[in-house]
């Protein structure tokens, strides 16, 4: 079942993805960069659009594979083949980069970075701070999509319904908030910047995202639509909770952590049901839907593009000497960023991702029964 809205939607994130981080590398204006912090609030949830989309996908993907009796461990292997060798190159690349950086051997980096780069191999680099982003630059989301996908089979069995679906959100939404809001008081972390940015990357406090995910799987594909009144209390009670906490928190100075994430996914939920009944030109389109297949490849490499393109260009690449200025000097370094990433990742997704899909699809025909088409 191909759905050309799915794809758009991750064109859509991986642009939002790249605007966010075009944004922090354009420092040529303290006044314009402020500015740009707050419209770009949106713009830095699409790591959370692709969490969504993904948590979407990959119960349609078990839906279909239970039809014919596969096995987790053919999901495992698909999933690791889907991720693993893109994630590699990518990994060798920004150490030669690292290296290059810092004016070092790369052996030299490798030595330094051994630990990192073995939990990074071995995909659980999103267990820890130290190792979440120790290699590539945002890799702590592919460290959290592993985890996930880890869960899946056992996730696909338990939530089976649209009222369990919204269960499962409200009760991971209650405990990733409430475990993260005790751990950021504790003095050790408050001080610690590593430890306070990992708490929104860990899993139990991005887990609700992918609830929403599941929720709009069933709203979508399965056109469910009865909730129980206890899940809806439970739902609203969560929801409630959490704004009563944040208003306090302002109001007495506390510090809370933030959960912009949760109310994008939630509108992303919105967003999913509207672009499958009305999927607008604007959104879904041939652009958006071939950005979206090369997401995964796009996302590992624009930060190298950004890298290179940070040094070789300079900050203004036009007079700049209004907002308006400003604002054009932005976007063409946007779009330079998103012209060489569409580049540099429609090559590495046909011979890295494509042939490692393949590879998969051959090592799983071979060891199923020859009756299995």
């Amino acid at each position: 079942m191909k759905l050309p809205y799915i794809d758009a939607l991750r064109g859509m994130a991986i642009l939002s993805v790249i605007w966010f981080h075009c944004h922090l590398y354009h420092y040529s204006d303290p006044q314009f960069y402020s500015f740009m912090d707050k419209m770009g609030s949106p713009a830095a949830m699409g790591v959370q659009l692709f969490y969504v989309v993904s948590a979407f996908t990959l119960f349609l993907s078990q839906q279909r594979t239970n039809q014919v009796s596969t096995h987790t461990i053919d999901f495992y292997i698909r999933r690791f083949f889907r991720i693993a060798p893109m994630y590699y190159l990518a990994m060798t690349y920004y150490l030669i980069q690292m290296a290059y950086s810092n004016n070092q051997p790369v052996a030299l980096v490798i030595v330094a970075n051994t630990w990192g780069i073995i939990a990074n191999i071995l995909l659980v680099h999103g267990l820890t701070p130290l190792w979440m982003n120790s290699i590539i630059p945002g890799g702590w989301s592919v460290g959290i999509e592993v985890i996930i996908y880890m869960l899946i089979p056992y996730l696909c069995t338990i939530i089976t319904t649209l009222n369990r679906a919204i269960y499962f959100t409200a009760c991971s939404l209650l405990a990733g908030y409430g475990l993260t809001v005790i751990l950021y008081q504790i003095p050790a972390v408050q001080s610690n910047e590593l430890l306070k940015q990992y708490l929104f990357f860990y899993l139990p406090y991005q887990l609700p995202v992918f609830g929403c995910g599941i929720i709009a799987y069933y709203v979508v594909l399965k056109k469910e639509k009865r909730v129980s009144p206890f899940t809806v209390c439970l739902a609203v009670s969560a929801i409630s909770l959490i704004v009563v906490s944040k208003t306090i928190s302002k109001a007495y100075l506390l510090n809370l952590p933030h959960t912009l994430h949760f109310w994008g996914s939630i509108g992303f939920i919105g967003l999913i049901i509207g672009l499958a009944n009305f999927p607008v030109r604007l959104l879904v389109n041939p652009i958006t839907r071939y950005i979206g297949k090369i997401s995964y490849s796009a996302y590992l490499t624009h930060f190298g593009v950004l890298f290179w393109l940070d040094k070789l260009l300079p900050q203004q690449v036009i007079p700049v000497n209004s907002t308006s200025t400003n604002m054009i000097n932005f976007n063409l370094k946007f779009i330079l960023v998103v012209c060489l990433t569409i580049l540099i990742s429609t090559i590495t997704y046909a011979f890295i991702e494509e042939r490692g899909q393949g590879f998969a699809k051959r090592l799983l025909l071979g060891k199923r029964p020859s009756w299995i088409v």
